[in-house]
């Protein structure tokens, strides 16, 4: 036995709704002109809600989040993190072979002289070498210097002799040069090498506990400069109080 539903009655407005809604297009989410509200899309449960979002993420990003973001993201990540090849990194150096001949005739070639042996060593010939030293070093011909034995030192494993160098700027208005700038040197005579074995120099800087070795490191004016500079300038501040 079949029953047939009681419908309830309808009014006006329900009756021009059911109107409206047959004239539409199914799946279309617009509305009909002189409607207040669209209808729902088939299969949204709560029509009306969710009506004016745009279309949903793609699968596996978070929520809001587009997939052209991650793209683009990445390839500005990329872009950053770029380190070149090495064949890009050498292509100016490449190009350019006049600048690395120009960097190694710059570079200061180191100069030594041929120290004399243990053996024919004397306190005179020892300030003659490191006249001969001295030479070598580039230094205008303004400085003037003159060096002078200092002392012997006896210790248990050798024996070292203590020289100094004097520098100074003389000019004709004023001979006396306001300061003087002094390098110190030590020739060592070692006890345990034979006497054919050359002896050993070190020098070092007024003011300075940097001790340095001719063979190692190329001498420069400019340290003198500024051996000089600085005491002028102390010199001021002390007459100043």
């Amino acid at each position: 036995m079949v029953t047939a539903r009681r419908s309830c009655p309808r009014g006006p407005a329900q009756r021009l709704g059911q109107r409206r809604a047959r004239t539409q297009l199914p799946g279309v989410g617009h509305s009909s002109p002189g409607s207040d509200t669209a209808p729902a899309a088939p299969g949204n449960p709560r029509p009306g809600r969710d009506s004016g979002t745009e279309a949903a993420s793609a699968p596996g990003a978070p929520n809001g989040v587009k997939p052209m973001d991650k793209q683009e993201e990445k390839a500005a990540s990329e872009e950053k993190d770029y380190i070149p090849p090495e064949n890009e990194r050498s292509s100016t150096e490449e190009c350019l072979p006049e600048v690395k001949e120009t960097e190694k005739e710059s570079k200061h070639v180191i100069k030594n002289i041929p120290w004399t042996t243990s053996k024919n060593f004397t306190v005179e010939r020892g300030r003659q070498q490191i006249e001969e030293l001295i030479s070598t070093w580039h230094i205008h011909e303004n400085w003037l210097h003159h060096s002078e034995f200092l002392e012997e030192e006896e210790l248990k494993d050798s024996k070292r002799y203590h020289y100094r160098a004097c520098w100074g700027l003389p000019t004709r208005r004023k001979p006396i040069p306001r300061a003087t700038a002094s390098v110190y040197f030590v020739i060592v005579i070692s006890k345990f090498k034979p006497d054919t074995a050359p002896v050993e120099v070190f020098y070092r800087l007024e003011s300075s506990r940097l001790i340095r070795r001719p063979e190692q490191c190329q001498f420069r004016e400019k340290w003198l400069q500024d051996i000089i500079e600085n005491k002028i300038v102390c010199t001021e501040r002390l007459a100043s109080r």
